[in-house]
């Protein structure tokens, strides 16, 4: 049975990567002939830091950009608000919204901001004309969901603008993705939560100035990751892959790793990088139901780009998961003999719930066992 089971494995694989050579042959074109290449900047820090791994492991309201499948993962509403500073004086703001629907899915919408900054214009003769005025911007419209078979599906709805003083090109595009429980089909021990994701980013029309035209950054992105616990707290591993219609192959390498669910800390590495050395860097800190993420990443002689966000998660659902985050934490450090890590988290049961009767009795056992 096993060994069906690595053979039919194989076989997918096998088939897989011969459809993404087909895609790039067939959609494939040289570099920089693509229009709104805008939508190929990664949103959110958490995904910087982490060199852009996230297409089976994203789980927020940024999944509009990594996997929409992800926004079935969702536990709450979420709002999102990132400002990345680019080079240049370029600077991209993204704003989003998840709403997690307990029968219906996930449904989400965002705005996608990139501003250029001052650019000086020029007549014909080269003489000054002032500023130009230019900007990039996208609405999305997603919805994610769970299926079957441990599978997650979603989609984007994406209405595109780009506009360069006085002309404006307009176009359309969707996302489809989807996420599987591959630990779960393979049904290997210590492998449980082992995912993979596939994501087909921007399929849509083209993007025209006047009499000059180009197709969308199309992008089959597909990867592996997995969560586990290490030394008590959650190590993420994440490896994707990419095939654009307009460059090669290139892949990412992320890992984060989150201590006592407070502090979070990123490391990322994107290969086929024209500008760096593909390292980045990143961390997070979450309080109560916010979270402050920042990613630091290396762009050559250009110097480095940073990529600031604040993520809210609220409603009743919010609170309630928070709270019974942090009791079954306590508990595992309790009964483990971690008593002052075990009081850290019952107390921010308490500050979420300052009248929760299983935090407060768990708050006293445990202040008794560390008493001479």
């Amino acid at each position: 049975m096993n060994r069906l089971k690595i053979i039919r494995a194989i076989l997918i694989t096998f088939i897989f990567l011969w459809a993404c050579q087909f895609l790039q042959l067939t959609y494939g074109s040289d570099a920089g002939t693509t229009g709104a290449n805008f939508l190929k900047i990664g949103i959110g820090p958490r995904a910087a830091g982490m060199g852009e791994a996230q297409v089976a492991v994203c789980n927020d309201v940024t999944s509009v950009f990594w996997n929409p499948a992800g926004l079935a993962r969702t536990d709450s509403q979420e709002a999102s608000f990132v400002y990345s500073l680019w080079f240049e004086d370029i600077k991209l703001q993204y704003f989003g919204y998840a709403y997690p629907h307990s029968t219906l899915g996930t449904f989400a919408g965002s705005i996608n901001y990139l501003s250029m900054g001052k650019i000086e214009g020029y007549r014909a003769d080269g003489a000054k004309a002032g500023e130009v005025k230019a900007y990039d911007l996208s609405g999305i419209l997603s919805y994610g969901r769970k299926l079957a078979y441990g599978i997650d599906g979603g989609i984007n709805l994406k209405f595109i603008q780009e506009k360069l003083e006085e002309e404006s090109s307009f176009a359309f595009g969707i996302d489809i993705g989807v996420i599987g429980s591959l630990g779960r089909w393979l049904r290997v021990k210590g492998l449980e939560e082992l995912t993979c994701g596939i994501n087909l980013q921007n399929l849509g029309s083209k993007v025209k100035f006047q009499k000059e035209e180009g197709s969308l950054p199309l992008n089959l992105k597909f990867g592996v990751g997995i969560r586990k616990e290490v030394f008590g707290d959650p190590l993420t591993l994440a490896i994707d892959g990419n095939l654009p219609n307009d460059n090669g192959f290139y892949g990412s390498l992320g890992l984060e790793y989150w201590v006592r669910d407070l502090i979070g800390l990123r490391l990322g590495y994107k290969s086929g990088q024209d500008l760096g050395n593909g390292l980045s860097f990143g961390g997070g800190i979450k309080v109560n139901i916010l979270e402050l993420d920042y990613a630091l990443v290396h762009c050559g002689e250009l110097g480095y780009t940073h990529r600031i966000g604040i993520v809210a998660r609220f409603g009743k659902e919010a609170r309630a998961i928070l709270i019974e985050r942090a009791f079954e934490r306590g508990m595992e450090y309790y009964n483990g003999g971690k008593y002052p890590e075990a009081i850290l988290e019952f107390n921010k049961v308490l500050e979420l719930n300052p009248e929760n009767e299983r935090a407060l009795e768990m708050m006293k056992r445990a202040n008794e066992k560390l008493a001479p």
